[in-house]
């Protein structure tokens, strides 16, 4: 694993799909005390710093989640500098709409971590996805479905449970 993850851009759908992978890989079932979530400005980035330099209680390590804290626009320069030689248990998964790639927390995370851009998804993207999760439920989709469904992408999993032809 890295142990820094930014996944931004204006795809939410899947932004959300892999923050959720990558809290069942890093995360215990269960684990309250090593899980720590942000989202917004609303949080002391002394107060974070200070908690990942604490070692993980009974685990094997820390996991920070932050959501939309605007840090990679500005504000950020005090978290660039600690992740630039974080500790070691500690890991990191940031999710955020809009970055600006210049600013020194993307330059570090970049050299130091994973970076993923999630673009909104062309049509034909769409429906690619739209038939291989229906194929891997067993399902057949009407003639043309796809048109309807590509605008509403995170409702699929409804749609691939509805009784159409097997």
């Amino acid at each position: 694993f890295k142990q820094i993850y930014l996944l931004y851009g204006e795809e939410r759908y899947l932004k959300n799909q892999y923050t959720t992978r990558l809290r069942k890989a890093l995360c215990q079932d269960g684990d309250e005390m090593n899980t720590h979530f942000y989202q917004g400005k609303d949080f002391s980035l002394g107060q974070v710093i200070d908690l990942a330099e604490t070692l993980p209680f009974l685990a094997e390590r820390r996991v920070m989640f932050f959501k939309d804290t605007g840090l990679f626009k500005a504000g950020g320069e005090k978290l660039a500098e600690y992740l630039a030689n974080p500790n070691d248990t500690t890991f990191f998964v940031f999710t955020e709409s809009e970055v600006d790639k210049r600013s020194k927390l993307y330059k570090t995370v970049q050299s130091k971590g994973y970076v993923a851009e999630f673009t909104v998804q062309d049509e034909n993207s769409l429906k690619r996805w739209i038939a291989g999760i229906l194929g891997r439920e067993g399902k057949k989709s009407p003639r043309t479905p796809h048109s309807s469904f590509s605008p509403r992408p995170a409702r699929i999993w409804k749609i691939s449970r509805w009784s159409w032809r097997s």
